[in-house]
């Protein structure tokens, strides 16, 4: 008796113990997640964060690029990835916690070149269609977003961190990207952020927390409880 006692105790813990022992993957992609020395900061770290203190589970996060991190989170059972965009084309891939932000993405052009873009959003869209190459990450919710718009001009790049100093040598004609990124990146390169024009917007877009397929549907609820809690916190905290 005492032996099954022990035995049904033990498989709990070790049940609980794998819930718990949860692996997040995000990128190096500033402001949104990006390393400084050793540590890992930016918007969706420190929600993420924020988050594991109220669920009471401290995943241990790993910082890869971005299509490494996305191939693991499908491959790999109970794990998550965040900041990532809720597309159709990933609805059913992964289990879905959020909206942890939103960002506004856009094509942005030299602004020696702005004056090639002065119609409507659409026209300016489709005067984008016709250039070189334009600069999407590898994997991102750009390319998924672009090729759903007809575009067929992408030139996927790995490394996002350079994309700004390289739009501005000229060697994309334009670059897919969010404005806090450019943003950051203006200052980062101690340059105004005025070198760079949006000509056209993609849109705005919620950023998630997903977890793999085989992540039990109750670490996620507990996740997205979480999120809700803290988001009615704020709403009384600082109330609009």
């Amino acid at each position: 008796m005492i032996k099954t006692l022990f035995c049904s105790w033990l498989f709990c813990f070790l049940t609980l113990g794998n819930v718990s022992a949860l692996e997040f993957y995000t990128e190096d992609f500033p402001p949104y997640n990006y390393m400084e020395g050793k540590e890992l900061k930016g918007i969706g770290p420190n929600i993420i964060r924020e988050l594991s203190k109220e669920v009471g589970d401290e995943p241990k996060i790993t910082v890869l690029p971005w299509a490494r991190a996305y191939k693991y989170a499908q491959e790999i059972p109970e794990v998550g990835i965040f900041s990532i965009v809720r597309t159709p084309k990933r609805e059913d891939v992964f289990h879905w916690v959020g909206p942890l932000y939103t960002v506004r993405i856009g094509l942005y052009a030299e602004k020696a070149n702005k004056h090639l873009y002065q119609g409507t959003n659409e026209e300016n869209l489709d005067q984008a269609r016709k250039v070189g190459n334009i600069a999407v990450q590898l994997g991102g919710a750009g390319e998924e977003l672009l090729t759903t718009l007809r575009f067929q001009n992408l030139n996927k790049i790995v490394n996002v961190n350079k994309a700004m100093f390289l739009l501005l040598k000229g060697r994309y004609d334009l670059l897919e990207t969010s404005d806090a990124y450019m943003s950051y990146m203006a200052k980062e390169e101690g340059i105004s952020v005025d070198v760079v024009s949006e000509i056209a917007l993609i849109g705005q877009y919620d950023m998630y927390l997903a977890f793999s397929k085989s992540t039990p549907l109750e670490v996620v609820q507990k996740w997205q409880d979480a999120l809700d809690r803290l988001r009615q916190r704020q709403s009384v905290e600082n109330p609009s």
